[in-house]
């Protein structure tokens, strides 16, 4: 007889990719969302920026405990892939924004950056 348990390898890559993925996009958007709510309008571009992502982990995983017992290795894939779009996708924006100003800021204490000091020579 044959065994019919379905993989758990899909869960398994799914909460791996939630947690590497989400140690920046979570701070990132979390970030985007206390900046957003510091002005005075409802809705700004921050607020919209970061919350598609708070919004979004924790929906990957309810999809990430849904993978875990499906009826079929496919329908494990096919919520394990959904749940890998989805994060990847709403946590690519505030990453890559928030990256490239630390990116610049970082860069500008360089040398030949605008910040940058050279250092005195000795008398």
């Amino acid at each position: 007889m044959k065994n019919a348990r379905p993989s758990r390898l899909p869960s398994a890559l799914l909460i791996t990719a939630i947690c590497l993925i989400g140690i920046c996009g979570l701070p990132a958007a979390g970030l985007f969302v206390l900046l957003g709510l510091r002005g005075d309008e409802g809705i700004s571009p921050p607020v919209m920026i970061g919350a598609p992502a708070l919004i979004a982990y924790p929906v990957a995983v309810w999809l990430w405990l849904r993978a875990r017992r499906p009826k079929s290795t496919g329908r494990a894939w096919l919520l394990a892939t959904l749940g890998l779009l989805l994060v990847v996708g709403t946590s690519f924006v505030p990453v890559t924004v928030l990256g490239s100003a630390l990116a610049e800021e970082w860069q500008e204490t360089q040398p030949g950056g605008r910040g940058y000091r050279p250092p005195t020579a000795p008398r």
